[in-house]
């Protein structure tokens, strides 16, 4: 790890390292990525396979009776040719 390295990824993440710190950034970042190259030496065998959450529950997938233009009527406030009609969300309209 080099000062010009961690000046880089500073820049990259926006960050401002005064030179008096550089140093000391320097240092940090090296161990960070020591220890990450220690993870990676950690043979895959090690962590055993790998185990999901519970499988959902499946239920039968069977049509049911929607009631079409009778629930719409029933829920929509406002109808326009056989659809509802809903209050504008996005924009203004002009």
């Amino acid at each position: 790890m080099t000062p010009e390295i961690v000046r880089r990824v500073a820049e990259l993440a926006r960050l401002r390292v005064p030179p008096e710190d550089l140093g000391v950034w320097t240092d940090q970042l090296a161990r960070i990525l020591s220890y990450v190259d220690q993870i990676a030496e950690i043979p895959e065998e090690a962590f055993g396979s790998p185990q999901g959450p519970p499988p959902t529950s499946v239920r039968a997938d069977e049509p049911r009776p929607g009631h079409g233009l009778e629930a719409l009527e029933s829920n929509a406030t406002r109808r326009f040719e056989g659809f509802g009609v809903v209050p504008r969300v996005v924009g203004s309209g002009e």
